[in-house]
């Protein structure tokens, strides 16, 4: 009877430390989204810097990066090597915003899904290009606590007539 009550004493104690250390760790959806919101907001300011280095920081090793418009990249090296094919069109980033609609926690992993509006400039541009759509990230908890990019995809909500007529409006100038 005694060694019962032990086993059942141990195994509440047990159940009770794990519960709380579980409430401990475990993060709210609402902290998720402002590490995610300023994880975004370094993202923008590295894009509009043109640091394609600080920018890769915030992927993991072994990411996906899943362009509009373009092959699948795989993997660290070639989503740098985009990058930096990008930069040497001369493609820059004249303003870029993120808006996070949803959060998904599963374990290691965070489905974030929302919106974006981008402008861009080319070399023989006049003016900008506008781009709108929405992107998933999968962003995956690190061992350090951190979070990085595991997984991203995004398209346009224009269609192609609304992209060609951007592109139109920021008049290529053939003297460039």
């Amino acid at each position: 009877m005694i060694m019962k009550r032990k086993i059942v004493l141990s195994t509440c104690l047990l159940f009770v430390i794990l519960m709380m250390a579980n409430v401990a760790y475990s993060q709210t959806s609402a902290d998720y989204k402002a590490k995610i919101e300023t994880l975004n907001k370094e993202m923008v300011k590295y894009m509009l810097e043109g640091n394609t280095e600080k920018t890769l920081e915030l992927y993991t090793d072994d990411a996906i990066s899943m362009p509009s418009y373009q092959p699948m990249q795989v993997g660290i090296a070639a989503i740098r090597a985009a990058s930096e094919e990008m930069t040497k069109s001369g493609l820059k980033y004249k303003s870029f915003e993120t808006n996070t609609l949803k959060l998904v926690p599963n374990g290691t992993q965070i489905t974030e899904i929302g919106t974006y509006k981008v402008s861009v400039t080319m070399p023989g541009m006049d003016m900008p290009m506008d781009d709108q759509g929405k992107y998933l990230t999968v962003w995956e908890k690190q061992n350090d606590g951190k979070l990085k990019v595991k997984i991203e995809t995004w398209n346009t909500d224009m269609p192609q007539t609304g992209m060609m007529k951007s592109m139109d409006h920021a008049q290529m100038d053939p003297n460039k």
